[in-house]
């Protein structure tokens, strides 16, 4: 990149995203819009800096951003239940899925690998976040509240998505995919042994572990043929 083209975009990305930034404040002064949707406004500032190549950053902006809008959006989801910081949940997934299809043909090149992790670590984040702010409002608070069923659907589904991601990334040699893939596992287990055996009982507790166990053995023995059969056909 010439160095007239570098500054050209320093000095235009710097005063655009100045501007952006007070269109924010004045935003919350002038119209009192919720601070709720301060999360949507910074998820969208994060797809910006993901989908823009900024000089010097090596690509780690929008990834970091993503990451931290993520668990941000995840933890204050948590401590008030506000319905208007589903939209930026939602938002922040959908960047990070974008993000991480967009990496994926350089995940390989040795030059991206820091990137790559930060990029599906993010996309892991946004995933559990958006899932379980998703859940509670919609099935605990909505139309399973009654039901205690629907403890299991946050155990199994994100232990069916990391299990997907394993199997595939061995598949295609991405280690960072199996990563991400053993992060929702890791969750799923855990919300499976400390909050499921607590709070479940009877045939649903057992139904429970036997589902996730029974999930998990059978990636192992699909993992165990996939790694055999290249020796078989050598």
């Amino acid at each position: 990149m010439h160095t007239t083209t570098k500054w050209d975009v320093k000095v235009l990305g710097g005063v655009g995203g100045g501007l952006l930034a007070l269109a924010v404040v004045f935003l919350w002064s002038d119209l009192q819009v919720p601070r709720e949707w301060l999360l949507a406004v910074a998820a969208v500032g994060a797809a910006g800096l993901a989908f823009v190549d900024v000089p010097r950053t090596r690509g780690l902006l929008g990834p970091i951003a993503v990451l931290a809008c993520s668990a941000a959006g995840g933890l204050w989801y948590a401590a008030t239940k506000q319905e208007a910081l589903l939209v930026g949940l939602a938002l922040t997934l959908g960047v990070a899925a974008i993000t991480v299809w967009r990496a994926g043909a350089r995940a390989a090149e040795a030059s991206e690998r820091v990137r790559n992790v930060v990029v599906w670590y993010g996309f892991t984040a946004a995933a559990v976040a958006a899932s379980w702010a998703f859940y509670f409002h919609f099935l605990t608070l909505g139309i399973a509240e009654d039901n205690v069923a629907r403890r299991l659907v946050l155990t199994l589904g994100w232990l069916v998505v990391g299990v997907a991601l394993v199997l595939t990334a061995r598949q295609r040699g991405t280690p960072v995919m199996r990563d991400a893939g053993f992060g929702f596992v890791a969750i799923a287990v855990g919300k499976a042994l400390l909050y499921d055996t607590v709070n479940l009982h009877g045939s649903l507790r057992v139904a429970g572990l036997a589902a996730a166990g029974a999930l998990l053995v059978g990636a192992a023995l699909l993992s165990s043929r996939t790694s055999e059969s290249p020796s078989r056909s050598a």
